[in-house]
């Protein structure tokens, strides 16, 4: 785009944990410093990795010196041609992200998944590359961290959702949890009444956009969800008490679409509700894109939507209805639920590798936080046999050792902090050097109709490069040991 891009590095080569990176980065014809300890004295923008922490002091040093200094996402969302939806969270982000991608695909739009999303096994690329091909009649729906959004500026997104905000990467953060939620947060701070922000009702820490806490939800809005402060974007609800989507014992509502649980292609609690936030971001983009033109795709789908709804309403009234002023109706396309139906779930999340002699193993490598544990463990109908380890950040595994006290699920512990996270859960469970010695001792434990599942719970740097690697071992290990 006319720039002169040049990649700065702490780390010397020898070191580098993704030297294709690198090799890309010479073959590209950009300048590569390596093992780098100078300044940006010459650079006019600075472009940092979320890997390096906000407090680094090379970037004060480079802010102190009148340097600017953005996210990728920040970067992405200024080159893009096409609307963003933006999606982020600690738990259940990736699955919702390729839902509201298979939503929009089935509602004829051009989405393309991309940003912090990696190894979900669906066509993913990074923002800036989705950003610098885009067109105007794509949609870009990206996951982000909380990490990619500690420097946003003007970071706009046509519909952003935050799924839910547990302890996570507290290592990261000196201002605690606290602080990780607010930099949660910032993803809705430049929204304006055009945008949609999507939350769950009643949530104890989100902060819905114009609520001054996460328990403010305006139950009596215009009928298109418009906000009522100017400046703010519309607030759409889900969850249990969701206003706009709602899991049900037996439905998953979604506006006036009511579609049984049993028709949807997965089982799990939390997908029901990722499903019906999925869902929402796809109608806030609709509606977004339908302001902005009502001769799009978007606005046709809507129309046809709502004007079905009218139509059946209004065959249902009797001469005893009361008569009230035509109200608009909210009405969610139909091909959103036909998106949500064809969710074939994502490597390393709750993916299932086989059985062997009534035992189901279960990969969920990206399982990286107590919270995700216990999720996952809920989501089993049968018992359980847990490996737990890795590198933890800093979190506090207490409320899992209340989790297990029921002796329902049993737990494996391996990899560098399996000492630790030992002492937080009660110190009786077995400890472990390596994930493959783990896994032999749940297989060799484990009884017809119970389940061994990779649920980390951590980081898996001590071991492997990420967490991709970590699950791509550890279904190595279990499609040994199945098909024996």
């Amino acid at each position: 785009m006319g720039a002169h891009p040049h990649v700065f590095d702490q780390t010397p080569l020898e070191r580098l944990s993704k030297r294709d990176a690198y090799d890309e980065a010479v073959a590209a014809g950009i300048p590569v410093t390596l093992g780098w300890d100078g300044d940006f004295s010459d650079a006019d923008l600075l472009v940092s990795n979320p890997a390096v922490p906000k407090t680094h002091p090379k970037l004060l040093a480079a802010v102190a010196a009148g340097i600017e200094v953005i996210s990728e996402v920040e970067f992405a969302y200024r080159i893009s041609l096409a609307p963003i939806v933006a999606i982020t969270g600690t738990n259940g982000k990736s699955t919702t992200t390729v839902m509201t991608y298979l939503c929009l695909r089935a509602c004829g739009e051009d989405a393309i998944i991309c940003g912090n999303i990696f190894g979900s096994g669906y066509p993913e690329m990074p923002l800036t590359d989705a950003a610098l091909n885009s067109t105007p009649d794509q949609v870009l729906v990206a996951e982000v961290s909380s990490f990619q959004l500690e420097w946003v500026v003007d970071f706009q997104p046509a519909a952003a959702g935050i799924t839910n905000i547990w302890p996570d990467h507290l290592d990261r953060y000196e201002g605690g949890f606290d602080e990780y939620a607010a930099t949660k947060q910032r993803i809705f701070d430049c929204q304006g009444p055009d945008d949609y922000a999507v939350v769950k009702a009643n949530d104890p820490v989100v902060v819905a956009p114009g609520g001054s806490t996460g328990a403010y939800r305006p139950r009596h809005r215009r009928s298109s969800a418009s906000p009522e402060a100017a400046g703010t974007p519309n607030v759409l609800t889900f969850g249990a008490t969701g206003e706009h989507a709602r899991v049900e014992e037996l439905d998953l509502v979604l506006l006036n679409q009511r579609v049984r649980l049993t028709d949807l292609p997965f089982t799990e609690p939390h997908n029901h509700v990722n499903a019906g936030m999925a869902a929402l971001l796809t109608y806030g983009l609709l509606r977004h894109k339908a302001a902005e033109d009502p001769t799009s795709n978007a606005a046709r789908l809507l129309d046809e939507a709502e004007e079905a709804e009218r139509a059946k309403l209004t065959a249902s009234r009797s001469v005893y209805s009361v008569r009230q002023a035509e109200p608009k109706y909210l009405a969610m396309p139909p091909q959103v639920v036909e998106g949500l139906k064809t969710f074939k779930g994502l490597a390393h999340r709750m993916e299932a590798l086989g059985d062997r002699d009534g035992i189901r193993v279960v990969n969920n490598s990206m399982c990286t936080n107590p919270d995700a544990v216990i999720k996952s463990a809920q989501s089993l109908k049968d018992p359980a046999h847990l490996l737990i380890g890795g590198v933890n950040k800093g979190l506090d595994f207490r409320p899992l050792r209340h989790y297990l006290a029921n002796h329902r699920h049993r737990a494996y512990l391996f990899g560098t902090d399996a000492a630790q996270l030992n002492e937080m859960l009660g110190g009786s469970y077995p400890v472990f050097r390596t994930l493959e010695e783990a896994f032999a001792a749940a297989t060799e434990a484990a009884r017809s109709g119970e389940v061994v599942m990779l649920a980390p719970g951590c980081a898996s740097t001590d071991q492997f490069r990420d967490f991709r690697e970590r699950g791509d071992v550890f279904r190595t290990i279990a499609k040994e040991w199945l098909s024996q």
